[in-house]
């Protein structure tokens, strides 16, 4: 991700954050997503550096039908997932899909996914992904997927039963059912290290940086503009940024006052900022 206005144009984030904590995706999926798991903080055999990986998705667009995997169907025990994975790997036998508890989903879904919750997008989605900075994944099925170098796609089944939950996750919810009073902000979560708030704004809503975090800003509906004094000491003019669906902002610590402008209907917000 590059900075793309005022002096640090050009760079990216890992020149000026080497350690940028939070992952914040748009993904769309026209097909289903591998199985996947992620360890939890305190497993031993992460690598050196790394985290687990806490997350959670916003249902933005939902084909008819759409769904994803949310944990483990009920009853299923640590024998029966082996069980059933060494036969699909043996024979490509799609008994292992009856393992997963699949849930249908809508837009507007807010779907939070902990460490060890066996987990997979479907086909037909469009969401908005936050989730903790780690490239730590194990791959539990993939659905006898060839790689691009025509090779089954590596699976990583002893660690994947080694950190999966047994239990079911956290429920979804629907936080976007509920009106919200416009230039204001609502928490919709608090997950592992940082909250995901939702807000809306019409006409302008004059706002502070905060003093402890950085706050990124998705854009989910509606167009207007973000503006702020680049440096006010120097009387410099303003500066502002274009915000349209899908367009991100990330306001820094060192951010002065900003001013978000919608100038018709309202901007639908999705926010991240750490806990």
């Amino acid at each position: 991700t590059r900075v793309n206005n005022g002096r640090l144009a050009g760079r990216n984030l890992v020149e000026l954050c080497p350690e940028f904590p939070l992952l914040i995706k748009v993904l769309s999926c026209e097909d289903d997503l591998s199985v996947q798991v992620h360890p939890p903080d305190c497993y031993p055999r992460l690598p050196i550096g790394e985290s687990g990986k806490s997350e959670v998705w916003l249902v933005l667009e939902a084909a008819p039908g759409a769904s994803i995997i949310h944990g483990l169907a009920e009853g299923v025990t640590p024998e029966v997932l082996r069980e059933a994975l060494t036969s699909a790997i043996a024979s490509g036998a799609s008994d292992i899909m009856e393992c997963f508890r699949r849930v249908p989903v809508a837009a507007g879904d807010l779907i939070p996914v902990p460490p060890a919750t066996v987990h997979a997008l479907g086909a037909g989605l469009v969401v908005a992904e936050v989730q903790q900075s780690s490239d730590t994944t194990y791959r539990l099925w993939d659905y006898g997927r060839l790689g691009i170098d025509g090779k089954l796609r590596e699976l990583h089944v002893e660690r994947a039963l080694e950190v999966a939950s047994y239990s079911r996750p956290p429920a979804i919810t629907r936080p976007f059912a509920f009106e919200l009073e416009v230039n204001t902000t609502q928490l919709m979560c608090s997950f592992a290290n940082f909250d995901v708030w939702r807000s809306a704004c019409s006409g302008q809503w004059h706002r502070s940086a905060s003093p402890d975090t950085f706050r990124a800003i998705l854009v989910l509906s509606g167009h207007g503009i973000l503006q702020w004094d680049d440096d006010q000491s120097s009387g410099s003019p303003c500066q502002r940024i274009a915000l349209r669906p899908g367009s991100s902002v990330l306001i820094p610590v060192s951010c002065p006052d900003y001013t978000i402008r919608c100038d018709q209907g309202q901007l639908g917000l999705l926010e991240v900022t750490l806990a």
